[in-house]
């Protein structure tokens, strides 16, 4: 156990009844970091964002968050601390409006009205959605929607985010703004931890650190171009590297090296036509 680390997953195995999912899985996230876990369909990445929030208990093996180790005395402790933002923006808004769903949980734990008010309008105005309070969930996009679970999570002051796949049913359009978002939240509280359960490689290349789940087992772990170094070993598994990476290659051996700071497809462009 380490208070320095946002998350803790120690020797962690889980089974589906008689079908093991995860095997002796570790690894550790520092506070303020964001995260990447990738691997094919089934990997059991998942049902490590399920493991991490507690929905779900090890078949073996110890899970601390900010140094509290996970189990029924601790849960309202650890959920004080950590949330998760779903895949399905429609199966999480639970209020009529904008305003009330980021209320849910405020109310919940008996936050005083006037603060509760605040606290509303601080965070819905934080992700951009401070003009949408009145908004109903069928007046909104699935990217606003997600918005609002974030809001509702920041609201409750939880400094560590599981984002399960929360992008893969989002156009184009919504899954930029979620992206956005969550630099300009790092930038505003480098005590925020980020962990993104994703299928979207150049999302995985923009985090600080990539996670790949391969067969219930830790394959890799390391920095974006660590992980994603040799392409033919991440296509071994089923997976394929960041799309901006392949033209960062193919440019690379014709002679034209890219700084490696450079992992978007815009700021590619803009370095090629100075």
């Amino acid at each position: 156990m380490d208070k320095n680390f946002a998350i803790e997953v120690k020797n962690v195995s889980f089974s589906y009844e008689q079908d093991l999912t995860l095997e002796n899985i570790s690894f550790a996230i520092n506070k303020g970091e964001y995260v990447s876990i990738i691997g094919h369909n089934g990997s059991g990445k998942s049902t490590i964002a399920k493991l991490l929030c507690y929905l779900i208990e090890p078949s073996k093996g110890e899970i601390y968050v900010n140094g509290i180790l996970e189990n029924d005395k601790n849960i309202k402790d650890i959920r004080k601390t950590i949330g998760i933002v779903f895949q399905n923006p429609d199966n999480q808004f639970i209020g009529s409006t904008v305003e009330d769903d980021i209320a849910f949980g405020l109310e919940n734990r008996s936050i005083e009205h006037d603060k509760m008010v605040e606290l509303v309008k601080e965070y819905s105005k934080k992700v951009g959605m401070e003009r949408y309070l009145s908004k109903q969930p069928s007046d909104l996009s699935g990217g606003q929607k997600q918005r609002v679970a974030i809001a509702g999570i920041l609201a409750l002051g939880l400094k560590i985010i599981i984002f399960d796949e929360a992008t893969s049913m989002l156009d184009p359009e919504g899954v930029e703004e979620i992206k956005k978002l969550i630099f300009k939240m790092k930038e505003e509280d480098k005590d925020l931890t980020f962990m993104s359960i994703t299928h979207d490689m150049e999302e995985a290349y923009l985090s600080d650190r990539v996670l790949i789940i391969n067969h219930g087992k830790l394959f890799k772990d390391g920095t974006p171009s660590e992980v994603f170094k040799d392409e033919e070993e991440i296509k071994s598994i089923g997976l394929d590297i960041p799309f901006v990476l392949k033209i960062k290659n193919a440019l690379s051996k014709k002679g034209i090296e890219i700084p490696a700071e450079i992992k978007t497809i815009e700021e590619l462009s803009k370095f090629l036509c100075q």
